[in-house]
């Protein structure tokens, strides 16, 4: 498996959050309120990139979902803690999410 650098980048970001000591205090609400701060997170490692607003916005969405899924459920399943579990469910969700909304994009 090829890892990308956004990967690396969203993988590390899970894996700070749930190996951090306040991470068992969360709860699902407090994570889903990430939501906007983590869109800018993302969208700060893909700017380069240069996709139309409307495409930029999908593949971003998309990446900051599978982030949130896996922070969620990290809360009741200690296998969504394993790092190269995040590594890989990152990695497809980005190459899924790549090919359906950069490469057939028609914006």
């Amino acid at each position: 498996m090829q890892i990308s650098s956004l990967t690396v980048h969203c993988a590390s970001l899970c894996l700070d959050v749930v190996n951090g000591e306040s991470f068992e205090k969360l709860t699902i609400a407090d994570i889903q309120s990430w939501r906007d701060e983590l869109y800018s997170f993302i969208e700060n490692r893909v700017e380069s990139l240069k996709f139309s607003s409307e495409t930029q916005h999908l593949f971003i969405t998309s990446v900051r979902d599978e982030v949130l899924m896996i922070l969620m459920l990290s809360k009741e399943n200690l296998f969504a803690r394993e790092p190269y579990w995040i590594l890989e469910k990152m990695q497809r969700k980005i190459a899924l999410s790549y090919n359906i909304y950069i490469n057939n994009s028609d914006f």
